[in-house]
């Protein structure tokens, strides 16, 4: 029976009348050496009674019992209180009975120890839990920073793309426009660009201020988004220059939109001065060209055209001419 002294407790092994079989070291040492046959020598006589009357009559029926309070003789003829439990098993085919004995104060301090690693656990899942609240306070602080963070970007970018005074887009959203076009379209598709000047605009700021001046700019930048079409963009260039770039546009359908433009702008006027504009007016095809060097070409030859409207005198539209 080598196994009992595994046992971290006094063990008997008994059969089914309480004859002695086996017992451990534990045992031994708590009981004295076993000098008797039955195990009723190491009960004292309430402890016996109580033995005989309710456990053994439990265990018969059962088959085990847990956690009965009894006491045990020590060598000394000390009372010492215990747990006992016991269970019925078949070895060779005879029936006995294992009884484990518990010292009561071992087990006092067993559940004291048990009741103190609980309070510690129930401890730390309370901190666990209020880590992990702040933990998701924090991810929620963080997703909430990153949302604010994106818009601020988003933000940052639109700005970078917009003229601030008139609030139409300026020469980098001009090339994304043209850059994003390109991308998507066969070699063979026009697109025409006008570049459009204010006539006398340097003694508009003279005579009325730069204020009255940035006005204009304003007003003017509303009638140019009146003159396009839905898929057209309208850029401030810089000063008083506006460009219209308008895919999928030929020749024709950009000199009918210039017009457009020449119709809207006469509808400004200065004290009692009506607003003109020199157009300039390029067609062309990317035919695979890298988008940046298309939309330089389409600037240049834009660039041409408003300076011969301007040298014909202003207030007019003119087609650049390949020829």
């Amino acid at each position: 029976m080598f196994y009992l002294e595994r046992l971290p407790c006094p063990v008997l092994v008994t059969d089914c009348n309480g004859q002695i079989k086996h017992s451990n070291h534990d045992f031994k040492r708590l009981a004295g050496v076993l000098l008797v046959d039955s195990m009723d020598h190491y009960f004292p006589p309430a402890s016996r009674i109580f033995l005989h009357t309710h456990a053994w009559p439990l265990l018969l029926r059962n088959g085990e019992f847990n956690e009965l309070h009894l006491q045990l003789l020590a060598t000394d003829q000390q009372h010492i209180p215990v747990m006992a439990n016991a269970r019925m098993s078949e070895v060779d085919g005879e029936r006995e009975v294992i009884w484990l004995f518990f010292v009561a104060k071992d087990r006092q301090r067993f559940e004291a120890e048990l009741l103190k690693a609980r309070e510690q656990a129930q401890e730390n899942a309370a901190q666990l839990a209020k880590a992990n609240l702040a933990l998701q306070s924090a991810y929620a602080q963080l997703a909430e920073y990153a949302v604010e963070i994106k818009s601020e970007a988003e933000q940052f970018a639109q700005l970078s793309h917009t003229d601030p005074l008139t609030a139409l887009g300026n020469r980098r959203a001009l090339s994304l426009h043209v850059e994003q076009w390109t991308a998507t379209v066969s070699a063979q598709a026009h697109a025409s660009l006008l570049l459009i000047d204010i006539d006398y605009f340097k003694q508009i700021n003279d005579r009325f201020g730069h204020a009255e001046g940035d006005r204009v700019l304003i007003e003017l930048a509303q009638q140019l988004l009146k003159s396009v079409r839905s898929q057209d963009s309208v850029v401030r260039y810089g000063g008083e220059e506006f460009a219209l770039w308008l895919p999928f546009a030929d020749g024709d359908e950009a000199a009918v939109i210039a017009r457009r433009v020449h119709e809207q702008v006469s509808l400004l006027q200065i004290a009692d001065q009506r607003l003109t504009v020199s157009i300039g007016i390029a067609n062309l095809v990317p035919q695979g060209q890298d988008p940046e060097r298309y939309l330089e070409q389409l600037l240049e030859e834009a660039d041409t055209a408003l300076y011969a409207a301007k040298a014909q005198g202003r207030n007019r539209s003119v087609r650049h001419d390949r020829c």
